[in-house]
């Protein structure tokens, strides 16, 4: 695998060319083979998340750095009023994601 920016080699694992910071392929994504993430649709996880999952479902939907959305989401929420109620709205508005079931073993 080689980035499509500098053309360096890739380790397929990674998300980011370590010579020149581009993001690498989405099908890379652990979350490119599951059909809800696949589809688009933004969701609230159930897992990995610490409130309600707001920040998640938006790192997971976008592909950002769920630490960072999380920072930025605590300062506009100290910061201005503003941050707490779209938190509120999100919470209410973004449909949670249905439950994983494990695949039946033979």
């Amino acid at each position: 695998m080689f980035c499509t920016r500098c053309g360096n080699k890739l380790d397929p694992s990674s998300r980011f060319c370590p010579a020149c910071g581009a993001t690498t392929n989405p099908a890379a994504s652990p979350f490119a083979t599951d059909p809800l993430y696949a589809a688009g649709k933004l969701t609230r996880p159930r897992n990995n998340r610490m409130i309600a999952g707001v920040c998640a479902g938006f790192a997971l939907h976008y592909g950002w750095d769920l630490n960072v959305v999380r920072v930025v989401t605590a300062l506009l929420i100290i910061l201005t009023g503003v941050g707490a109620l779209a938190y509120i709205a999100a919470w209410v508005i973004i449909p949670e994601a249905p439950y994983a079931i494990p695949a039946k073993s033979t």
